[in-house]
This record gives C-alpha cells, structure tokens and sequence, in this order.
C-alpha cells in the first residue's frame, strides 16, 4: 500500500519530464505482454495507455486495461487497475516501479488481490520492457 501510496503523491507533484518516454509508444516485456504510452503532459511527467495482459498463469490475458503513471528523468511508476467497461473485471490492481534506459524499462512489480479468505495478499516480480 505504500508503493501506491507514493505513486499516486507522485502523479499529483508537478515535476517535469526530461523525454525518456516517447510519446506514442509500444513496449512489450519478456511474457508478451504489452505497455502502450498514448498521452504524456511534459510539464508533469504523467502519462496514460493502455496494458494488456499476455502472462501465462495470470487471469485478464488479452484485452487492453487502462495504465497510468509517470515518469520524472529516468524513473518510472505505472498502474493497472484490472476494471475496464469491456473487459472482465479480476478485481486485481498491479503497480511497477523501474528505470527508463534508452530502449528498455526494468521494473519491479507487485500485484494486489483479496484472497478467498477476503483478506489482502500480494505477488510480486520483474519484468523488462522493450520497445517496440
């Protein structure tokens, strides 16, 4: 929760952008799994697109989710909410946290999700993005 927490204080800060994420942009990591970057104000870093999901063993594979975040220098925060009006809702929200090197992000991520014991429980993981 702390995560979110900063990633949501950091896309109200106004910080500019120094133009390591081209706008628009495809990115698809090492599961097949597409990050697109459709909008981005430069005078505050955020940005917005869309992910679909292509992870085997994960559910709400396929259809495009929206993302948001921001990106201030080389430093990089997105989220999916997995809600969407046309697409199934996994009641799951992942955030990533990474770097933006010329053609790659590495990020960290964490998954949060409510248990059938209703309680909240957490995956995480990496993955490396590359543009497309």
């Amino acid at each position: 929760m702390t995560r979110l927490f900063v990633l949501l204080v950091f896309a109200v800060i106004s910080v500019p952008a120094h133009g390591q994420l081209p706008v628009p942009s495809t990115w698809v990591n090492q599961r097949g799994s597409f990050l697109s970057i459709q909008t981005l104000d430069p005078s505050t870093g955020n940005f917005a697109g869309t992910y679909v999901n292509n992870a085997t063993g994960f559910s709400c594979r396929g259809q495009p989710y929206p993302v948001a975040g921001v990106v201030m220098a080389n430093r990089i925060d997105f989220y999916v909410n997995w809600t969407a009006p046309a697409a199934p809702n996994c009641k799951t929200i992942t955030i990533w946290n990474g770097r933006v090197a010329a053609n790659r992000i590495l990020t960290g991520w964490i998954l949060y999700y409510v248990g059938s014991d209703w309680k909240f429980h957490q995956t995480t993981g990496r993955d490396l993005f590359t543009r497309r």
